[in-house]
């Protein structure tokens, strides 16, 4: 998988949509789709918050493991 898939996978397991994700992270929904879609990456500080939001580890979202 890769960056996009894994943000979205770990998102679906929350439980959480794309609109409520982007509230949680004062984004736009568009910013969502468009990290799941590997069109935008997030940077390093909204990736942490990211994964805090979705209760998600960076090395499942990064594929370090």
């Amino acid at each position: 998988m890769n960056l996009g898939e894994n943000i979205k996978t770990a998102r679906k397991a929350a439980g959480v949509t794309q609109k409520e994700l982007a509230e949680r992270l004062q984004v736009y929904q568009k910013d969502i789709s468009r990290w799941e879609n590997n069109e935008l990456t997030p940077n390093a500080i909204t990736l942490a918050k990211i994964c805090r939001e979705l209760n998600a580890s960076a090395d499942e979202i990064l594929e370090l493991k």
